[in-house]
């Protein structure tokens, strides 16, 4: 079917809103209102601004009149201080007309309905849909000039201050904001909703109301429109962000003058060709320019200043927008709204809060301002209405916690509703455990990462400001990143470290290279400087997750398990506090707390060093201690790339040096039995050796296949039943709990702890004051061996992009292979124990 076709259809059963019927009365709009004698002002309106004809003849009007008692009323107060009608500017008179009447005829029932476009460029009638109309009042009726002190007060008008300019809010129409039954039933708008907006609390079913006025008497069919009668005179309202500006007067309880100035820092005056070209048209004695304030905003606004250079802080739309449309949407359908603290709220909630260090609010940067604003910024006044509070949501998907008590006052805008509340609602970035970084002067490092780095929806902005879960936020200050000793670094041929720093200039990271002598654990002289912020974000996100513990720290409890899976230990309590990962404690270094902030998700602790994450995997520790000598000489026999291995060094696997090929991005625990027990367990034939010890022929002795192949397996299964899914530290007491290991039971005996066929064997392990105590599958016990420190011992297993070998220098020498192209792809983690006894499952 045509285009044409469906609109004719639609226009035939449904009742035109551009076109009359051909039996409508034989009496103009003019004529009407002529002759009525209640609407002489009315009519005094059309005659002096030329219009008589236009309403005497011309097709398809609709005209929302008010008659001479609301006239008389309307002079006895009105906000533009006239008092009779002689005392109206040509301009005023524009308003009064212009913006009353709508270049369609609308009946009060059709005034709802509005046609759009679907996909297929066919038009579709929404029935019931409308919330605003155009009418013809344009940009061009009123041009006021505003002297300097009238400007914003934001720094982008100072070169308008001195002389002032001619000066639109905005440069598109301002719509008629009207309620009717049909749109308030579709939307699930109350008369509790109205009364809140409007103040109109006498609302009977079917009644239309525009703005906050009421139709008094609808649908007067005349043959060129519709007339429909208003309680009072409508005066063109301002759009929100004016609203807010012009809100200055009455107690401080309902004032907005603080919300506007910080408004006025994402405004500007831009010249308007167009609109100046068409005024000089009509007022050819004009020679002036004409400028419009704009919102900085990729949605209605402008995305770069007057000069052309680009902007940085964004709104979610163009507050100040007379034509706004919510994206996806028509203008008809939906208008913005927004909730505006009032002053009062604004001065307590400063007062009270962390942004006091700041001393007022015209010094909080604009990256704080521009979020403070945007959470009080809603796209959706349908979704936004009174009754619809407990359910909205920030671009977060927070709750706003909006209350209807919380409202103050109510202004319906042409794009929108300002709802003036005695509270504030910031984003829970100002009250969570990343705001002290936002506030500090000292943590633009950290502050930087968390703000550059994003993985689709993720952002750690997003993680450490969420109110679903407590963190422990642990911050080291830029003037403690004096050196990190890099994993990659401290491999190569020239062994290095880095010092990380806040480049003002560029608003990012840089970072130098050292040289380090690892004996001395020293830092020597600088050898290059990095600025490539993929290895910068590689390095100090994997840093930030080191420093990010998920839950809150206890007074019984030494080791916690951070984002990243890095063990950290804590002793002590509050300022006294200190704090460790494995680096620092082979370093013999803490990490000491200087600050606490106790926010709403948790507590941040800024620290005087960053905490450096073990160096040293399982392979290293294993094989350095002669006291976990036999235990390693057993898991380093398996033939290189075997698949019985334990420990590996090939792609996709390059550490620092061999990683245990059991472990995958998590944490981990690995019991070492004493060299004794080992012993034994071999004397026992519960395994057997590599090498042959007397008349025990060792695996590699083995003539026949098939018995090497089982003593292998044998010994592989024996192995990995000593490693444990997830970290357990000798710390706090702890009831008896199970682990998975890393064996695979493969058969159906039963067994202690009832593991099914093709399921992990379990380790059952028991934390006291005397220790851990395991229980194995089989019935065995071993215990912690709290002598020679054996215990507690913190590695992590990293995996490289390359061999840390082929970088060659850190001084980027080695082309093709430079340093700074280095990445940490992932890593885990494993605490080591050693025990007096080793571990079976059958």
């Amino acid at each position: 079917m045509k285009k044409t076709t469906i609109l004719l259809f639609i226009l035939l059963m449904v009742g035109a809103t551009n076109v009359k019927a051909k039996n409508s009365s034989d009496v103009s709009i003019y004529d009407y209102l002529k002759t009525d004698g209640h609407f002489n002002s009315t009519v005094r309106l059309i005659d002096d601004l030329n219009y008589t004809a236009t309403l005497s003849q011309t097709l398809n009007k609709t005209l929302f009149v008010a008659n001479d008692s609301a006239f008389i009323e309307f002079f006895k107060n009105n906000k533009w201080g006239v008092t009779s009608y002689g005392q109206l500017t040509v301009a005023q008179k524009k308003y009064l007309l212009l913006f009353s009447m709508m270049n369609n005829a609308y009946t009060l029932t059709n005034l709802a309905n509005y046609t759009s476009e679907d996909a297929t460029y066919n038009l579709v009638l929404n029935i019931g849909s409308a919330l605003r109309q155009t009418n013809a009042l344009l940009v061009t009726d009123s041009i006021p000039y505003l002297s300097g002190d009238q400007l914003s007060v934001g720094k982008y008008w100072d070169s308008k201050r001195s002389g002032g300019c001619y000066l639109l809010s905005d440069n598109t129409l301002l719509p008629t904001i009207f309620f009717t039954q049909a749109f308030m039933n579709k939307n699930a708008i109350t008369d509790e909703d109205l009364k809140i907006l409007s103040g109109i609390d006498s609302r009977a079913y079917n009644d239309v109301n525009v703005f906050n006025d009421k139709v008094l008497k609808g649908d007067i069919d005349c043959k060129n429109g519709y007339i429909h009668v208003l309680q009072s005179v409508l005066i063109p309202p301002t759009n929100m962000a004016q609203f807010i500006t012009d809100n200055v007067y009455g107690d401080a309880g309902q004032t907005t003058k603080i919300f506007s100035r910080l408004l006025d820092r994402f405004c500007a005056p831009y010249f308007d060709a167009n609109i100046t070209n068409l005024y000089h048209q009509t007022n050819p004695g004009f020679s002036d320019s004409i400028f419009v304030k704009k919102y900085f905003s990729f949605y209605g606004g402008n995305r770069s200043l007057p000069s052309g250079f680009p902007i940085q802080y964004f709104l979610p739309y163009n507050p100040g927008w007379n034509s706004y449309e919510k994206s996806g949407s028509a203008l008809q359908a939906d208008m913005a709204a927004m909730f505006v603290p009032s002053d009062e709220a604004m001065t307590n909630y400063f007062n009270a809060g962390i942004l006091k260090i700041y001393g007022s609010w015209d010094n909080v940067p604009d990256e704080m301002i521009v979020s403070f604003l945007q959470r009080h910024m809603r796209n959706s006044l349908i979704a936004s209405m009174p009754g619809k509070f407990n359910k909205m949501l920030d671009a977060e998907n927070n709750s706003l916690g909006v209350e209807k008590g919380d409202i103050v006052k109510t202004y319906t805008a042409v794009n929108g509703e300002v709802y003036v509340t005695n509270k504030v609602y910031p984003p829970f970035s100002f009250t969570s455990t990343y705001s002290p970084l936002m506030i500090g002067n000292n943590t633009k490092i950290m502050d930087w990462v968390i703000k550059n780095y994003a993985n689709g929806v993720f952002t750690y902005k997003l993680i450490l400001s969420s109110m679903s879960a407590k963190y422990s936020l642990f911050v080291p200050t830029d003037e403690s990143f004096t050196r990190y000793i890099d994993p990659v670094a401290i491999s190569t041929a020239v062994p290095g470290a880095i010092k990380f720093w806040y480049n003002a200039a560029k608003s990012s990271v840089n970072a130098t290279v050292y040289k380090y002598d690892k004996q001395t654990a020293t830092v020597g002289d600088s050898v290059g400087v990095i600025t490539s912020s993929a290895f910068i974000l590689n390095r100090l996100v994997d840093l930030l997750n080191t420093h990010i513990v998920v839950g809150e720290v206890q007074s019984d409890k030494s080791f916690y398990m951070t984002r990243g899976n890095v063990p950290l230990k804590i002793e002590g309590s509050d300022n006294l506090m200190s704090v460790q990962e494995g680096g620092n404690i082979s370093l013999n270094e803490q990490a000491m707390v200087s600050s606490i902030y106790n926010q709403s998700n948790g507590k941040t602790y800024f620290i005087d060093k960053p905490l450096q994450a073990p160096l040293s995997s399982v392979y290293k520790v294993l094989s350095e201690k002669p006291e976990f000598s036999q235990f390693f000489a057993l898991l380093n026999g398996f033939p290189v790339e075997s698949s019985s291995c334990i420990f590996v060094n090939k792609i996709n696997n390059y550490g620092i040096d061999f990683n245990v090929k059991l472990f995958s991005a998590f944490n981990y625990t690995v019991y070492v039995p004493t060299n004794s027990a080992i012993q034994n367990a071999i004397d026992q034939g519960i395994i057997t050796p590599w090498v042959s010890q007397g008349t025990i022929v060792g695996i590699n002795d083995m003539v026949n296949a098939n018995d090497k192949a089982a003593a292998i397996l044998k010994l592989e299964r024996f192995l990995r039943y000593h490693f444990q899914d997830q970290s357990v530290f000798v710390d706090q007491q702890a009831a008896k709990k199970l682990y998975l290991s890393a064996t695979i039971k493969n058969d159906n005996t039963t067994t202690s702890f009832g593991t099914m066929k093709n399921r992990f064997y379990k380790i059952a392990v028991e934390s006291t004051t005397g220790g851990i105590t395991l229980t194995s599958e089989s019935g065995r016990i071993a215990h912690v061996n709290l002598t020679d420190g054996l215990y507690n011992i913190l590695s992590r297993d990293y995996v490289f992009n390359k061999k840390p070998s082929l970088f060659k220098n850190i001084d980027g020498t080695g082309a093709g292979s430079e340093f700074y192209t280095s990445q940490i792809y992932t890593s885990s983690s494993a605490v080591i124990h050693q025990i007096d006894n080793v571990l079976t499952f059958e």
